[in-house]
C-alpha cells in the first residue's frame, strides 16, 4: 500500500511534544516495512522438495555410470530455498551383473522413456541379471546393493517401488531396506515388510506391466535421514533355459517427495 499525503502549511515552531510523537509513531512503521521483505524471502522451516526424474520440481538428473547417478533439486531455482543433492552408487555381490543378457541398452540407473507405474510419470529404473549357469540359483548370495545420500537430513522422505514382479524361472523380485520407515501396499498383489527376515515381493507369479500399478509398494521415512539402502536381488527356483530366457529384471523408484527443516532461517 502506498502513502499518499497533501501539501499544508507546517507550524512554524513545532512543539517539542509534536517532535517527540511524529518519532514516536516514525519508528514502528519503519520497522516494520524493513521486515515484512525479509520474511517474504526468508527460506524458513518446513521446505518441501520433490525429484522428479524427468526434471519435475526442478530436478536436475545426472547418470555418471551404470552404477551410478545424482538428481539436484531446486525448487524456486535462483530463490532463497537452497538445493538437495541426492547422490546414488551401487555395489554388486556374486554372479550379478547390471543391465541384461540380450545386448540391449542398460537400463541401471537410467530414467524409464514411459510412465511407471501407473504414477503417470517417468521412474529411474535399477535393472540387472544373475550370470553364469543357468543350474544354480544364487539367490541372495547375487544382489545389487544402492546406496542413496542426500547432501542434508531430510524429513519425511516419500516415494514408490513400481514393477515389483515375478516369473519363475527367469526372475522373482526380491527388495530390501535399511532404517526406520514404513511400508503400503498399493493392492494386494504385492507383500513383505521391505526387511532381510521379509523383502518386498510379488504374491502372484507372473509379468506385471512396467506401466501396472500391481507391483506398486509405497515407502515413508518418517524420521529425519541422510542416507539409506536399497538390495534387490533374485529368487527364482530355477532358471529356464527355453526360447534364451534373459534373466534381467527391473524396478523403478517414481519421484520422491520430503522436507528439509533448516535452523540457519
Amino acid at each position: 500500500m502506498s502513502l499518499q499525503t497533501t501539501d499544508a502549511p507546517a507550524p512554524a515552531r513545532p512543539s517539542r511534544r509534536a517532535v517527540a510523537g511524529g518519532l514516536a509513531w516514525a519508528v514502528p512503521v519503519i520497522a516494520v516495512g524493513a521486515a515484512a521483505p525479509r520474511a517474504a524471502a526468508s527460506p524458513c522451516n518446513p521446505q518441501s522438495y520433490t525429484i522428479g526424474w524427468n526434471g519435475a520440481g526442478g530436478t536436475s538428473y545426472s547418470r555418471t555410470g551404470n552404477q551410478s547417478g545424482t538428481a539436484t533439486t531446486d525448487p524456486d531455482g535462483a530463490g532463497p530455498i537452497a538445493p538437495v543433492t541426492l547422490s546414488m552408487t551401487s555395489t554388486l555381490s556374486g554372479r550379478m551383473a547390471t543391465g541384461n543378457e540380450s545386448g540391449t541398452t542398460n537400463q541401471n540407473f537410467r530414467v524409464s522413456s514411459a510412465e511407471v507405474g501407473g504414477l503417470g510419470v517417468p521412474g529411474l529404473q535399477l535393472e540387472q541379471t544373475v550370470t553364469g549357469t543357468r543350474r544354480s540359483e544364487p539367490g541372495r548370495d547375487a544382489l545389487q546393493t544402492v546406496t542413496f545420500v542426500f547432501s542434508e537430513p531430510v524429513v519425511g522422505l516419500t516415494f514408490t517401488l513400481t514393477d515389483i514382479d515375478a516369473l519363475d524361472g527367469d526372475f522373482i523380485d526380491m527388495v530390501e531396506l535399511s532404517g526406520a520407515f514404513t511400508v503400503t501396499h498399493v493392492t494386494n498383489r504385492t507383500t513383505g515388510a521391505g526387511t532381510t527376515a521379509s523383502p518386498l515381493r510379488n504374491t502372484a507369479n507372473g509379468d506385471v506391466a512396467n506401466t501396472s500399478n500391481l507391483g506398486n509398494v509405497r515407502i515413508t521415512y518418517p524420521g529425519a535421514i541422510t542416507s539409506f539402502t536399497l538390495t534387490y536381488w533374485n529368487n527364482a527356483t530355477f532358471f529356464s533355459t527355453q526360447n534364451g530366457a534373459d534373466r534381467n529384471q527391473i524396478v523403478s523408484i517414481g519421484p520422491m517427495t520430503f522436507n528439509v527443516i533448516r535452523t540457519n532461517c
